[in-house]
């Protein structure tokens, strides 16, 4: 169609990315261009079948993203804090001057920065939206500092402003809040036995051990399908809105008993010390992870005293989405409790 719009999708095979990318593809009025590292991978092969205009640029290449941005009308862009470490950590790279994660926070950063001064010179862009998430040095009134993957994001946010102020007007930030399938996929969120790894306990229980308290209201989504029914309702909306996005609005106790009632399992938290050593995270990121989870139950995951945030509710028109035990119901509990 001669007058589809265009959608430009950053980590189109990701989490957040893959998201919009099948949300845009529902609708004709829009035609969706996937970005990714490697067209040649099979999930990109994939969304090509589908009718995905798949692209390939790096977002450490200012002038591969021009290129993957041109003609666009709307551009979504996530980065990947957590992959950047990943493999600066198998790099063995020298933490003596610098945490590893600070690294991955800046690099991170960087890579914003691209994908923004990129899309800046798009002449016929109409919305651009960034996900991100609060600045907890700074909502936190410099309590908490080495929450580095919410930090950095939040001076990307800035940047636009700062850099690009024609390009802030056609803004709006997404945050995502926490992913549901961390506590189903990650090693160090999943339930678990401390005596064999990840499983259910001898009796029964499957016990989500973790260092944050429980009973404090967070944000809960499942980005691989909750993203891009968020990105629409922005991307279709007036900008400028600031958004802590979730399907639903609870207490972690709430969501391990929507995990229970899915899986038909007796499951509860377990508060641990976190003084202690944990097995699965270096102590640069225990101490940024102990520091998030601080922040979250004081300051807020959004930072509450931020008044530019908005909830889904005050959307023009919020997404339907499921509730967690939906999402819950449908995974295989036996690759969990055996994994």
């Amino acid at each position: 169609m001669a007058d589809q719009k265009l959608i430009v999708v950053l980590g189109a095979t990701g989490n957040q990315g893959s998201s919009v990318v099948n949300t845009f593809l529902k609708d004709t009025a829009w035609r969706v261009r996937g970005i990714t590292r490697n067209p040649s991978s099979a999930k990109a092969k994939a969304l090509s079948a589908r009718g995905v205009e798949v692209v390939q640029a790096d977002m450490d290449d200012v002038s591969s993203l021009s290129v993957a941005f041109r003609d666009a009308n709307a551009v979504f862009v996530v980065s990947d804090f957590w992959g950047i470490y990943g493999a600066l950590a198998q790099q063995n790279k020298d933490t003596s001057e610098k945490p590893l994660n600070l690294l991955a926070g800046e690099i991170e950063l960087q890579q914003l920065k691209n994908a923004i001064d990129a899309a800046s010179q798009v002449p016929g862009l109409e919305r651009f939206v960034l996900s991100t998430l609060s600045n907890v040095t700074k909502w936190s009134r410099e309590k908490y500092t080495h929450v580095y993957h919410f930090d950095l994001k939040a001076r990307a946010s800035a940047y636009v402003e700062e850099a690009h102020p024609e390009q802030w007007a056609k803004t709006s930030l997404f945050q995502a809040g926490l992913f549901l399938n961390t506590y189903v996929e990650s090693p160090n969120f999943i339930p678990q036995k401390a005596s064999t790894n990840i499983s259910q306990n001898a009796d029964g229980i499957a016990h989500f051990i973790t260092t944050m308290a429980a009973d404090f209201k967070l944000p809960w989504i499942a980005a691989e399908e909750d993203t891009g029914p968020f990105v629409k309702a922005l991307v279709q909306e007036k900008p400028g809105k600031n958004l802590i996005a979730y399907r639903e609005w609870a207490t972690l106790r709430e969501m391990v008993k929507a995990f229970q009632n899915a899986s038909e399992t007796k499951s509860e938290v377990v508060v641990a010390p976190r003084d202690e050593p944990n097995e699965f995270l270096p102590p640069d990121l225990k101490l940024e992870i102990d520091e998030g989870f601080l922040y979250f139950e004081e300051f807020g995951y959004e930072g509450r005293d931020d008044p530019t945030v908005v909830h889904p509710s005050q959307l023009e028109n919020p997404p339907k989405l499921d509730t967690m035990e939906q999402y819950f119901r449908k995974l295989d509990f036996s690759r969990i409790f055996s994994a």
